[in-house]
């Protein structure tokens, strides 16, 4: 099998990354309204040719994500993520929380149903045999049909992680980070494998705050798997 023939694929659609931020987060917060009361916090499904987002438009990226097809077997996609502590509430790994989980490629948050069924996903921490449930692969977060990850949801598993007499776990902090423009933050690498369809991936924030990446509850990325 080659990369022709099993490929991943990031959508494009929109011709600015600000332009389609706006839009996005125009619509997205009306919803997570809906679904969170006076505590809303918005879900952002990028869809443009840029792989990074200024949250708070001070010029400096503070979330950067890369996904990748590396034609190896039982490591078929990858995706790089650097983001800054903002984004996960900290700067250590007791403090830091993210989770991910995969949704079909509906826009409407009412029409996504979350899955979790003929996918694996890992990072070189958990496929080492280092996590505490000792099945080598992160939970996904599941929640039901048409459910918004608000408030921050109980399933799924951390995947900032690691053991106490550990230098680096699963993701490591950097005081520098060039995709970040120089800002502290963290990078790591997930690794996923699925059947082919039209997902979007998602990574999972405590959104806590009321500016900036801190007020985000979840990015979302479109990915086509073909066969």
């Amino acid at each position: 099998m080659n990369q022709s023939s099993h490929n991943i694929i990031l959508k494009s659609s929109l011709l600015a990354i600000s332009f389609s931020i706006l839009l996005v987060m125009i619509f997205v917060t009306s919803e997570a309204m809906a679904s969170n009361g006076k505590n809303n916090s918005p879900i952002i499904i990028i869809n443009s040719n840029s792989d990074w987002v200024d949250f708070n438009w001070d010029g400096l990226s503070d979330y950067y994500m890369k996904a990748h097809y590396t034609g190896k077997a039982n490591k078929l996609y990858k995706i790089d993520l650097k983001l800054i502590d903002q984004c996960v509430d900290g700067s250590t790994h007791d403090e830091a929380v993210l989770k991910i989980g995969f949704t079909n490629q509906a826009f409407y948050y009412y029409d996504r149903f979350w899955i979790s069924d003929g996918i694996e996903a890992w990072t070189p921490w958990f496929h080492s045999n280092k996590g505490t449930d000792q099945n080598n692969k992160i939970d996904l977060v599941v929640l039901p049909h048409g459910k918004n990850p608000i408030p921050f949801p109980a399933s799924g598993e951390d995947v900032i992680v690691k053991n106490q007499n550990e230098n680096n776990g699963s993701f490591s902090h950097k005081n520098s980070i060039k995709q970040l423009d120089g800002q502290s933050g963290w990078e790591g690498t997930i690794h996923f494998n699925a059947p082919s369809g039209e997902y979007f991936f998602w990574t999972i924030h405590p959104a806590q705050g009321t500016s900036g990446c801190d007020l985000i509850a979840a990015v979302g990325i479109p990915i086509i798997i073909k066969d």
